[in-house]
């Protein structure tokens, strides 16, 4: 698909891929995650648009040579040398924070956002606290499948299903979650935009949609819906049988949603 490769950006190497032709969708994937979360939406909207993915500094493949950074300034310096001066940001989870961020950043670059269970806009809540102690704990004793379980358990079936409730794409996302928790790598921090994006929301001006998991962590969709508030006509979308994974546990209902709305705005506006 495409072609793939690496880009010197601010003094890391991040890695890329890029497909299709015609307006550009960037998406950001989750932490801690990698760019492979896309592949279903790679594969199906590059067949309309120009899709790129690419592993943020120090996750995936990309290098992190431990200098301070910004990711809103690591992902302009990448487009700015594939030549895209404008595009539509899908973000899931903590990439869902990184395109805010853009946004604010560098507003010209940007024609739209999809933001997908939207996270690092609230702390988490103290189920989700108690949740994650759980995985940590097996962790810490060594019981690597065991801990990968109960992360997709929380995050892909939900936190108050059944174990095991989705069985569509879990064996991929498990083996892609071994692969990097069984990684010996640190990620430096980011530096923050400032003024602090959560106290700017007000200030994003290009058509956004919240796409929510009904079955997610409330606090995930208490920030959806703080976002959809403040946010200047956002909209807000559910997927009914997803919990904080829907791009891929719903990927056809996704894809759709994303296609429907760009064509509503992207396509409008031209």
């Amino acid at each position: 698909m495409g072609h793939t490769g690496f880009i010197n950006c601010n003094g890391a190497n991040l890695y890329y891929e890029i497909a299709g032709a015609g307006e550009t969708i960037v998406f950001l994937h989750g932490a801690p995650l990698d760019s492979r979360m896309w592949e279903s939406q790679m594969k199906t909207l590059s067949s309309n648009y120009q899709v790129l993915r690419c592993d943020i500094r120090g996750m995936g493949q990309s290098h992190d040579p431990g200098t301070p950074f910004a990711l809103y300034e690591d992902i302009h310096a990448l487009l700015k040398q594939l030549q895209i001066s404008r595009a539509s940001f899908v973000g899931a989870s903590f990439g869902s924070y990184v395109g805010i961020e853009f946004a604010l950043a560098h507003p010209e670059m940007v024609e739209s956002l999809v933001l997908i269970c939207p996270g690092g806009f609230a702390p988490p809540s103290q189920d989700r606290l108690l949740d994650f102690q759980k995985f940590q704990e097996q962790m810490d004793k060594g019981n690597l499948d065991e801990a990968l379980e109960i992360n997709l358990h929380h995050y892909l079936d939900g936190p108050d299903q059944e174990r095991g409730r989705v069985q569509l794409n879990r064996q991929w996302l498990k083996d892609i979650y071994r692969d990097i928790f069984q990684q010996e790598r640190t990620m430096t921090p980011p530096k923050g935009l400032e003024p602090d994006p959560r106290s700017r929301l007000e200030d994003v001006s290009v058509p956004t949609l919240v796409i929510s998991g009904e079955l997610d962590y409330p606090d995930f969709l208490l920030a959806a819906e703080s976002i959809v508030s403040k946010v200047p006509n956002a909209l807000q979308l559910f997927c009914k049988n997803s919990a904080h994974f829907p791009s891929i546990d719903s990927p056809d209902e996704v894809n759709e949603m994303i296609t429907s709305f760009l064509n509503k705005t992207v396509h409008t506006e031209q």
